[in-house]
């Protein structure tokens, strides 16, 4: 089993903070993991998310978010991972990187200056709006259809960008329980069809089962749908902590099976390799 979706930033990057994660991964009978740290902890990545503090439209929170991130150098981070990589610890290089719309080229250039193995697209911000810092910010008064629309739409153009390997937490536009008032069939099924022309993999994360949500990502309906466009699978927590690892990944690992899933892709390099489950 794998977990290709953890994060050490609640602690520092050192090779003992990094093996309590793997500790709990061998205890929860996880045989490899990928760490994939968010882009905006390294000071390189700033010029991707610059954009969300100018003008008289930013909002307080995420300027506050903003100028608490953007500490570290993926270069020591790439470090960290080698000497991990080096102790047999069975870890692959990882980032999750937001996608924004027209800053295809600027994140592409920083993907590629480094030798990540595994990247995670994921989209956490529409337009300046951070919607899934906390239900208190912005939600109040959002048309919830426009809201899923721009999700689904922005997400599209990420599958469609060639920047990622695989998508992270592909409905987390629920994560604080706001549901459309309408079917998204026909945009959902133009995403999954934009992600088999490129290639990508979704995650099933059982993170979303630990949000009020309380539904793993993405829902059974489009784990069914990416199953018929034959989108291949990483299983994954979305660890924050150590303890989160490998968390209820049985129940991932079933949703999958029940769509049809005999494999999930691992990754090396960027290039996807399938094993059985």
């Amino acid at each position: 089993m794998i977990d290709y979706h953890m994060h050490l930033e609640r602690g520092p990057l050192t090779l003992e903070w990094l093996k309590k994660f793997w500790e709990r991964a061998e205890m929860r009978g996880v045989q490899e993991i990928a760490i994939t740290e968010h882009a905006h902890r390294f000071q390189e990545f700033y010029p991707v998310y610059s954009h969300l503090v100018s003008g008289a439209d930013a909002y307080p929170y995420m300027e506050k978010w903003m100028a608490e991130e953007f500490k570290l150098h993926i270069g020591d981070y790439h470090a960290l991972i080698q000497e991990a990589q080096g102790q047999g610890i069975p870890v692959k290089f990882g980032i999750e990187a937001d996608y924004f719309l027209g800053k295809d080229e600027l994140i592409g250039t920083l993907l590629q200056q480094y030798p990540f193995d595994f990247v995670l697209g994921s989209v956490h911000v529409l337009e300046k709006w951070g919607f899934d810092y906390s239900p208190d910010h912005g939600w109040e008064g959002r048309d919830l259809n426009a809201v899923y629309a721009q999700y689904i739409a922005v997400l599209t153009q990420a599958a469609k960008s060639g920047l990622f390997d695989c998508l992270a937490h592909l409905d987390v536009i629920k994560v604080f329980g706001h549901r459309a008032g309408r079917d998204y069939h026909q945009e959902w099924t133009g995403l999954f069809e934009a992600m088999a022309a490129h290639g990508l993999a979704m995650e099933i994360s059982t993170a979303g089962l630990r949000k009020p949500v309380g539904e793993v990502y993405p829902a059974p309906s489009l784990i069914a749908l990416g199953a018929q466009h034959r989108i291949p699978i990483t299983i994954a927590s979305d660890a924050h902590e150590p303890e989160d690892v490998g968390f209820q990944w049985e129940v991932a690992v079933g949703l999958a099976k029940a769509h049809g899933y005999t494999t999930v892709n691992v990754y090396s390099q960027r290039r996807p390799k399938e094993l059985p489950i």
